[in-house]
């Protein structure tokens, strides 16, 4: 079994509960309590508060910031904690708060990618093969569904919903809703179309494609999801439309002659 590999100018925690293999960078500071899984690596001069999970193969840039209390006026200091799944990347300059609630941890799902000064703040729920590229900003209480790919610099409102497989254009600003497996953009950001190619890339094509453009054509035009073939994208679509929402959906770009989707 391998050793810890702490190296000499980092400070650990004998509250931090380290786990074999586990890689930790010089000035690096490891406070406690922690539960830091096998095969965690730890990049220089990151700070990891206390409160914080790190499922096994987490690997940590440098200078990021993990389980800063979260940056919220009612927030009274209670127990509350910051969950990131197996092998997940974060890069350098990372900043997650943990949960402003002891029952539910802010979360990072698994096999996630977390580019450079990207942040997710309090009570984030972001789900598994999320892609936050360069200094995204991700406001407390957004939930992000599995495989979301968020273009650089973009900032999501509170409270807003992101359904998965959808894609958030660069600079933009979600304010409401995103509909799963669409493309939006703008400030405040738009419903464009369906996020064709990552689709494809997912290897939704053929009839369950089609279905799913005729499910989002309705919900643009304000028509009911009936009489839909009954695919797993039209059922996670109606699923998204049915829950709870504080924000509502975002609106769709005016359709101009020859559009497509």
């Amino acid at each position: 079994m391998s050793r810890v590999a702490i190296h000499p100018t980092a400070v650990v925690s004998p509250k931090a509960q380290i786990a074999p293999d586990v890689k930790i960078g010089p000035y690096a500071v490891v406070e406690g309590p922690c539960e830091i899984n096998p095969g965690v690596e730890i990049g220089a001069h990151v700070v990891i508060h206390p409160f914080v999970r790190l499922a096994a193969g987490v690997r940590v840039g440098p200078h990021s910031v993990l389980g800063g209390e979260p940056q919220d006026l009612s927030f009274r200091g209670q127990e509350t904690w910051l969950e990131v799944g197996t092998s997940t990347v974060l890069r350098e300059g990372v900043i997650l708060h943990r949960s402003t609630q002891e029952e539910r941890p802010t979360r990072i799902g698994s096999e996630c990618y977390l580019m450079g000064y990207s942040h997710v703040a309090h009570d984030a729920q972001v789900g598994n093969g999320v892609i936050l590229t360069q200094s995204v900003a991700v406001a407390g209480h957004v939930e992000i569904g599995d495989y979301v790919v968020v273009g650089g610099l973009a900032g999501i409102h509170q409270f807003v919903r992101v359904g998965t497989r959808a894609m958030i254009g660069a600079l933009s600003k979600p304010t409401r809703d995103v509909l799963p497996f669409s493309l939006v953009e703008g400030s405040p950001a738009l419903h464009y179309r369906l996020n064709t190619v990552g689709l494809r890339r997912a290897g939704i094509t053929g009839e369950d494609y089609k279905a799913l453009e005729q499910a989002f054509r309705a919900v643009r035009e304000g028509k009911p999801l009936e009489n839909l073939p009954d695919t797993e994208e039209v059922r996670t679509l109606k699923a998204f439309l049915e829950a709870p929402s504080k924000r509502n959906l975002s609106a769709f770009v005016q359709r101009e002659p020859g559009f497509e989707g």
